[in-house]
C-alpha cells in the first residue's frame, strides 16, 4: 500500500478512476448545474495533485490547469453571453499553451504520409462543421465573436493534434505517447461536447466528461515523466527529415 502511494503515476491513475466514477454518477443523477460544479471539483482536484507532486516548476502545465479551472468555473453560467465568449478565449489559450510544450521539438519526415492523411481528416472534419453544422451551432451562440472563436478553437485543436502526432513520430517512449493520447482526448472532448450541448443529445455528456478528465490526467502524467528525457529514456527516431 505504501509503495502504491509513493508511485505518482499509480496515484494519478487511482484518482482519475475515482473522478471518472463520480462524474458519471453525478451526470446520471443530478441537474446540469451540479454536473458543471462536479467538473470544477475535478479540475481543482487534479490541480492540487499536480502542485503537490510537481510544485510550480513546470509552469506551462500549471498555467494550463489554472486556465481550465477558470474556464470551468465560468461554464457553470455558460448561458451568460459574456461568460460564454470568455470560455472560448480561455479554451483557445489553454490549447495554445499545450501546443507550446513540444512544438519546438517536432520535425517533418519524408516517410510519414500518414501524417498528412491525419491532418486532412481533421481539416475535413472542421470543414464539415462549417458547412453542415453551422446553422445548429450558430443558433446556440450569442454573437459573431463567439461564432468566429468557435472555428478558431477548432483550428487550434487541429494544430494540437498535428503537433502531437509529429512529436510522437520523432521520439520513442511513453512521454510522446502520453502527449498524443492527451491531444486525441481533447479532440474527442470537443466533439462530444458539441454533440451534447448544441445537438441536445444528453448521453454525449458522459464521454465528453470522461475524455476531458482523461486528457487532463494524461497531460499531468506526461509532465511527471518529463525527467525521463534527462535520464535517457526517450529516444529520437532516426529518419530523413525535411524540416
Amino acid at each position: 500500500m505504501i509503495k502504491i502511494l509513493r508511485s505518482r503515476p499509480l496515484c494519478l491513475a487511482m484518482l482519475t478512476i475515482l473522478l471518472l466514477l463520480l462524474n458519471v454518477l453525478v451526470i446520471n443523477t443530478a441537474e446540469i448545474e451540479i454536473s458543471r460544479i462536479m467538473r470544477v471539483v475535478s479540475i481543482i482536484t487534479l490541480l492540487i495533485f499536480f502542485i503537490y507532486h510537481k510544485g510550480f516548476m513546470q509552469s506551462t502545465i500549471f498555467i494550463v490547469l489554472i486556465i481550465f479551472s477558470i474556464r470551468d468555473i465560468l461554464l457553470i453560467q455558460y448561458e451568460t453571453a459574456g461568460f460564454k465568449t470568455f470560455t472560448f478565449f480561455l479554451t483557445i489559450l489553454a490549447y495554445v499553451s499545450i501546443i507550446s510544450l513540444n512544438i519546438r521539438k517536432i520535425r517533418i519526415s519524408r516517410s510519414t504520409p500518414v501524417i498528412f492523411i491525419f491532418v486532412l481528416s481533421l481539416v475535413g472534419l472542421n470543414i464539415f462543421n462549417v458547412y453542415y453544422l453551422s446553422d445548429v451551432i450558430e443558433a446556440g451562440l450569442d454573437n459573431n465573436i463567439q461564432y468566429f472563436l468557435f472555428f478558431v478553437q477548432g483550428a487550434v485543436l487541429i494544430l494540437l493534434g498535428f503537433v502531437a502526432f509529429l512529436f510522437n513520430e520523432r521520439y520513442l517512449g511513453k512521454i510522446p505517447l502520453l502527449y498524443l493520447y492527451a491531444a486525441f482526448s481533447f479532440v474527442l472532448t470537443d466533439l462530444t461536447g458539441l454533440v451534447a450541448y448544441y445537438f441536445k443529445i444528453d448521453v454525449a455528456y458522459f464521454p465528453e466528461r470522461c475524455f476531458y478528465i482523461l486528457a487532463l490526467s494524461l497531460l499531468i502524467c506526461h509532465t511527471l515523466k518529463l525527467n525521463d528525457v534527462k535520464d535517457g529514456k526517450i529516444y529520437e527516431i532516426q529518419k530523413d527529415f525535411i524540416i
